[in-house]
């Protein structure tokens, strides 16, 4: 029999609609433990009071969400209990103690209340039939079935066995999307000329169903503004129109542009779908407070409505007069959510039948993720929320806390566990009963009171403490319930806390939770970024620096350094650019380069034929028919199919396929095929142009500029033999000469000009076209040819053998294609024409480049320079 009341529990449960039909609890391998772990968090029960009599619990007053926190279970407990007594008229003998069902000390007390509870007046009034069917002949809830499931309760991991119930909340959900459907949902016409927009496959379709439905939710809004906002204005005071409405006329102003700009993309080449999505996404971030505020706004609709009768007859008449009655203000309130969550269906939609060569399908990725990024910011802003009302909740439970002057609770971060724990302080050795709350910073320890009260006792700053797991050792046959423990000690070992909890599986509970803590406030990643990163709560909506995408929630939304100010995601820490790298300012807009001439490219004719060569920029794991690459992958092109994707292979893999151009940038031009051909074989016989001279003199490292000859002598000769520099003698009428240290002695030599100044030389054994033509040519030939005794040639320019003093390998090096102004000392600055020495690629995916010009040392953007091989 005692089998039997639990399991007619359960059925009446499922009459009642708060579970649903094929809940586990109705599984033939089922359990009493099943339906404990369905009730024991207190939601079903205060959901079945309030199907029994419509509002008997306020849903602000509990919750929907309690994710086993034993002050939030405890809560909802205690308010369905007061509701029985209030409401039901049930006898407090009757009732079982919020314990009994939290710790699975008396379910039998549990089973009794909801039986007697189920044959109360108003349960009845339901017309469906109490429990049990039997007659009671003994006490079946003293049965040992139910006096035995704390041990088995606490052993399982409810997290892993819970299971969502069916409850009112469903209920309305459904009722707010068949609003949606009714309302906003896309219908094709059998009249199709009657649109702008006509339909031909199944693309347009999609874009058609957009459109449709973009422009019926704007006369939604304007719906609710015309039939309910300004009909109640005489009826409804300001602060309560407000809560109700919230921003509804921004979002009915903000979705006629959008849909304006849709229309527009949808009949002109000039505009793309996926533009409309990324140019409004920052508008549509106010949805994250619409939607966090929307269940307050309903419930006070509801609250009026039954609180006032003339308030009630307003609403009723605005609803008829709007659509008939067909649909209450509440759920219309519910469309703009039911609207933006859409969006990155209807986009996957859109993608799932655009061809992957349309000149949008990347467009559309990018607006898809978008998409998505936003609905989790939303969702995320709702849930803050909440945890900011718990929060709220708990500082006022604390009968004592005295917080600092401008703090409240959840300046110390999200909750990450409460419950109960024995503590043993190492100070007075003594074992004290402790309610404690753990937040992302710091520990509170309480003791309980009565109900949901408790006294404040004592505050750990969690980032003084370190975790000491101790291995429990507990004797067979023993009653002890408190007997797993580990240590929280001090840091600089002033003091030490063990704490007991009742099982291994909680214990690792609690170690977890404030690990968790610990790296929230300090994560493992900040070992690896030399930034200053803090736990920081952002103000307005901000973007990850690294990723690009929204910091979610309300606060504490992720992490900001104190030095440079860069915000990122926890999990961006370890991907971000140094502190020390400036921010990758705008590329200025895009010129025409001519090509240079270079070497060869093509060393073997096994090679395919290609238009030119790119870099990856970053990685990019394509569909079946695209390429997959990594960052810095050579990528031959071969096909430019059109601005959104190419066609061309890796030349690491072999492999062939589609990508998108936005992934990849254009190698220096040393690396482009000159003589591009079908014929591998044309290329490797063509006849090369001779090798691109550089005349201008300013962006060598050899050059100095204006220089006394005592000035060049005394900076060469601290340098290595062979060290050399061109400058201009002002004693010489601004002639040309070559200084050098030869052997650590310093020669200086003049060039001299030919009588109609076309050539240079050193000796008349040998003329050149250029400065640069003289340089290079002894670069590979001694002097001694124009000067005996002097056996060297022009071995390493000064600049960069004084970026070798300072400790700086040369990589190599790049001329300038724009002006850039450094605008912080670690930037350089450039001007069209500079030659720069690169001494680092190491932020090359952030965009940036270490290099040296003249003394000056600083990073660059290298899309801003062209790389030089020489």
């Amino acid at each position: 029999m005692a089998e039997i009341l639990w399991r007619e529990c359960a059925e009446w449960l499922i009459k009642q609609q708060v579970i649903l039909p094929d809940h586990r609890v109705t599984w033939p391998s089922a359990q009493v433990l099943d339906l404990v772990y369905t009730l024991r968090d207190g939601v079903v029960l205060c959901q079945l009071l309030n199907k029994l009599v419509a509002g008997c619990i306020d849903l602000k007053e509990i919750s929907l969400r309690p994710q086993m926190s034993q002050f939030l279970c405890l809560k909802n407990i205690r308010t369905f209990l007061q509701t029985c007594q209030n409401v039901f008229d049930i006898s407090p003998s009757d009732l079982f103690e919020p314990s009994m069902l939290f710790d699975c000390t008396d379910f039998g007390k549990v089973l009794h209340t909801l039986s007697v509870l189920s044959k109360s007046e108003k349960a009845q009034a339901s017309g469906i039939k109490g429990f049990p069917s039997f007659a009671k002949n003994h006490d079946y809830y003293n049965d040992d079935i139910y006096r035995n499931l704390e041990e088995l309760a606490n052993e399982r991991d409810y997290a892993a066995n819970a299971e969502q119930p069916y409850t009112l909340a469903d209920e309305e959900r459904e009722e707010a999307y068949d609003v949606y459907e009714d309302i906003i949902q896309y219908k094709p016409s059998k009249n199709v000329s009657a649109s702008h927009v006509h339909p031909v496959e199944k693309r347009d379709y999609c874009i058609k169903e957009l459109i449709e439905t973009e422009k019926n939710y704007i006369e939604a809004l304007n719906m609710i503004i015309k039939h309910f906002m300004r009909p109640l204005k005489n009826t409804l005071v300001a602060d309560v129109r407000k809560v109700i409405f919230m921003n509804i006329e921004e979002l009915a102003e903000i979705h006629t542009g959008f849909h304006s700009e849709l229309y527009k993309a949808c009949t002109s080449s000039q505009y793309k779908i996926s533009e409309c999505f990324l140019h409004w996404k920052d508008k549509f971030i106010i949805y994250g407070e619409y939607c966090s505020k929307l269940p307050a706004a309903q419930e006070r609709v509801e609250d009026l409505s039954n609180k006032s009768e003339v308030i009630n007859q307003a609403i009723l008449r605005c609803q008829q007069e709007a659509n008939g009655g067909k649909f209450k203000l509440r759920d219309l309130l519910s469309v703009p959510m039911q609207r933006i969550l859409k969006y990155h269906l209807l986009l996957k939609e859109l993608i799932r039948n655009t061809p992957k060569t349309h000149e949008d399908y990347f467009g559309l990725q990018k607006a898809l993720d978008a998409m998505l990024d936003l609905a989790q910011y939303i969702n995320e802003v709702k849930r803050d929320n909440e945890t900011l009302q718990i929060i709220r909740d708990i500082q006022a439970s604390i009968t004592d806390l005295r917080m600092p002057e401008d703090l409240e609770l959840k300046d110390y971060g999200r909750l990450l566990k409460d419950g109960e724990l024995k503590i043993r302080s190492h100070d007075d050795n003594r074992l004290k009963n402790r309610y404690v709350f753990i937040f992302d910073k710091v520990m509170l320890m309480c003791k309980s009171t009565r109900g949901e009260q408790y006294s404040f006792k004592e505050a750990l700053v969690l980032l003084d403490y370190k975790v000491e797991d101790v291995a429990s050792s507990v004797r067979v046959g023993s009653r002890d319930k408190w007997s797993y423990f580990w240590l929280l000690a001090h840091r600089q070992n002033k003091t030490a806390l063990t704490m007991y909890a009742k099982t291994e599986e909680m214990k690792q509970k609690w170690i977890d939770a404030i690990e968790k803590a610990l790296d929230n406030v300090c994560p493992a990643a900040l070992r690896t970024t030399d930034h200053i990163f803090q736990m920081h709560s952002f103000e307005k909506p901000a973007n990850c620096t690294e990723c690009d995408k929204l910091l979610r929630g309300i606060f504490y939304q992720g992490y900001l350094c104190s030095v440079c100010g860069v915000a990122v995601h926890k999990d961006c820490i370890e991907d971000v650019r140094s502190c020390g790298a400036p921010r990758l300012p705008p590329r200025p807009p895009s010129v025409t380069v001519v090509p240079e001439i270079l070497r060869r490219n093509l060393t073997s004719a096994g090679r395919k034929p290609y238009m030119f060569k790119v870099r990856a920029r970053f990685a990019y794991q394509g569909p079946p028919d695209h390429l997959s690459f990594d960052s810095d992958d050579e990528i031959y092109v071969t096909n430019k199919l059109n601005n959104m994707c190419w066609e061309g292979y890796v030349a690491r893999t072999g492999k062939t396929g589609f990508f998108p151009p936005d992934h990849v940038e254009k190698r220096p031009p040393s690396y482009e095929n000159p003589f591009p051909s079908p014929n591998p074989n044309a290329v490797e016989n063509a006849t090369l142009a001779p090798d691109y001279i550089n005349t201008m003199l300013e962006g060598h490292d050899w050059f100095a500029g204006v220089m006394e000859r005592d000035v060049a002598t005394k900076k060469l000769e601290e340098l290595p033999s062979g060290t050399f520099l061109l400058r201009i003698s002002p004693k010489q009428n601004g002639s040309y000469a070559i200084s050098i240290n030869y052997q650590n002695q310093v020669k200086h030599m003049r060039v001299c000009t030919s009588d109609n100044g076309q050539h240079f030389y050193l000796s008349e054994t040998k003329y050149f076209k250029s400065i640069v033509e003289l340089v290079n040519w002894y670069k590979e030939n001694s002097l001694s040819e124009s000067f005996n005794g002097l056996h060297v040639t022009l071995m390493i320019p000064y600049k960069k053998a004084l970026a070798g003093l300072n400790n700086e390998s040369i990589l190599g090096y790049a001329e300038a294609l724009y002006d850039f102004q450094g605008n912080s000392p670690n930037m350089l600055t450039l001007h069209k024409g500079d030659r720069i020495i690169i001494l680092s690629k190491a932020g090359n995916q952030k965009g940036w480049w270490k290099g040296q010009i003249g003394e000056n040392v600083g990073y660059f953007p290298y899309l801003y320079v062209k790389e030089i091989f020489d």
